[in-house]
């Protein structure tokens, strides 16, 4: 069967949280064992299968050649989220002061993060 190790895509990405970098000819191994090399539509193939899983791929057009290195990350896991808003996709890509109000939350929740961390060590000294 020809999707028998789809799910080894699935499963890196949960074993990685949600993001991974990994070459064209890994996911092409994995989508289907039984092509030799990668072309246009092959490529084509893989990114609707991944979209259907809910898996975004950087860049936008997945390379067709192998040795290629492409980003994925599951779109509904906490980093996901986060990337969709950086990049104005999804949810977020008709709605930038959504985008805009989640990033600035985020990032005031790192400076907060960051100045405790800053308190924290000088207390220790």
């Amino acid at each position: 069967m020809a999707d028998e190790r789809r799910s080894e895509i699935l499963d890196h990405l949960k074993d990685q949280h949600g993001l991974a970098r990994v070459t064209m000819a890994w996911v092409r191994n994995r989508y289907d064992t039984s092509w030799d090399k990668l072309s246009r539509p092959r490529a084509d193939a893989i990114a609707a299968w991944l979209k259907s899983q809910g898996i975004i791929h950087q860049p936008a057009e997945l390379p067709s050649r192998e040795t290629e290195r492409v980003i994925l990350y599951a779109q509904f896991t906490s980093i996901g989220i986060f990337m969709a808003a950086a990049r104005g996709e999804g949810f977020f890509e008709d709605n930038s002061e959504a985008a805009l109000l989640m990033l600035q939350g985020y990032a005031a929740s790192l400076a907060k993060h960051e100045s405790n961390g800053v308190a924290e060590s000088a207390t220790v000294e």
